[in-house]
C-alpha cells in the first residue's frame, strides 16, 4: 500500500459494507481473487476491482500497488486452470515469486514464478493450447516457449535446455514441451514460469494453479499435480 490513510477492510466489495478493520500504509497483503463492485478512484484512477484478503474481507484494488491496473489474481468463484509445469509428484523450491525484488519488479516479470531445479527436468504444458513461440528470446530469457491459451493470454517457460515443440502445434496440459536449463541471463539452472500478454510479453497475472492457486511462497517446494 502507498502513503496516505489506512485502507478499510469491509464484508461485502462496496463502499456500503461495514467496515470490520484498516491496513496501514506499507502493509503487504496476500489477495485470493476478485469481483467487480463499487467503482473507487485511487492512486491509479478509477477502478471498480475489489479484491477478496486471503484472511477474510474485502479491499478495493485503487489504493493496491499490485504493479498492473488489471486484476492479478483470478476471479473469485473461478477454477484453476493451470497446473505446475514439471512432472506430478515432483516438487521444486520455489527461489523468486510475484514482485520478488532481484528480478521479479518490473513489467515483464512482476507475476512470475522461479523454480530452482537442475538442468534436463522435463518441462510441461500448464494447460492446454497452441505454441506460440518456440526457441532464442531477446531480452535474456534464453531458450523459451509460449503457449498461447486464447485471448492474449501466455503461459512463458524461460531459460530452457531445449523445446521439442513448433509454432503451431497443439498440446494438452501435461504434454513435453522442451527440458529445464540455464541459458539465458541466470544465476544458475531453474525455470522461469509466468502468465503474459502474448502480443507484448508484458507480464499479465500470477498463474491460478491447482496445486497452490495463486500463493507461491519463496522457499517452498508445492508437489506437481501435472500430468
Amino acid at each position: 500500500m502507498p502513503s496516505g490513510l489506512p485502507l478499510n477492510i469491509r464484508n461485502a466489495p462496496a463502499l456500503s459494507g461495514a467496515v470490520t478493520g484498516s491496513l496501514a500504509n506499507g502493509t503487504v497483503v496476500t489477495i485470493t481473487c476478485y469481483v467487480r463492485g463499487d467503482a473507487v478512484e485511487g492512486i491509479g484512477g478509477v477502478t471498480n476491482v475489489w479484491d477478496q484478503l486471503s484472511g477474510g474481507g474485502w479491499v478495493t484494488d485503487a489504493f493496491l500497488e499490485t504493479g498492473s491496473n488489471a486484476p492479478v489474481v483470478p476471479l473469485c468463484g473461478s477454477s484453476a486452470q493451470f497446473k505446475l509445469p514439471f512432472p506430478a509428484g515432483r516438487a521444486y523450491t520455489i527461489t523468486q515469486a510475484a514482485g520478488s525484488s532481484f528480478s521479479h519488479n518490473d513489467a515483464y516479470n512482476r507475476h512470475a514464478i522461479d523454480f530452482g531445479m537442475p538442468v534436463g527436468v522435463p518441462i510441461l504444458a500448464s494447460a492446454a493450447g497452441t505454441i506460440r513461440f518456440e526457441g532464442w528470446a531477446t531480452g535474456g530469457g534464453g531458450i523459451m516457449a509460449l503457449v498461447d491459451h486464447g485471448n492474449n493470454r501466455c503461459s512463458q517457460y524461460a531459460h530452457l535446455s531445449a523445446t521439442i515443440i513448433n509454432i503451431g502445434n497443439r498440446v494438452a496440459q501435461g504434454q513435453r514441451i522442451g527440458t529445464s536449463g540455464a541459458t539465458g541471463n541466470v544465476t544458475g539452472p531453474h525455470l522461469h514460469w509466468n502468465i503474459v500478454n502474448c502480443d507484448s510479453q508484458t507480464s499479465r497475472e500470477i498463474p491460478n494453479s491447482v496445486e497452490v492457486g495463486t500463493r507461491y511462497v519463496v522457499g517452498s517446494a508445492p508437489v506437481s499435480k501435472n500430468g
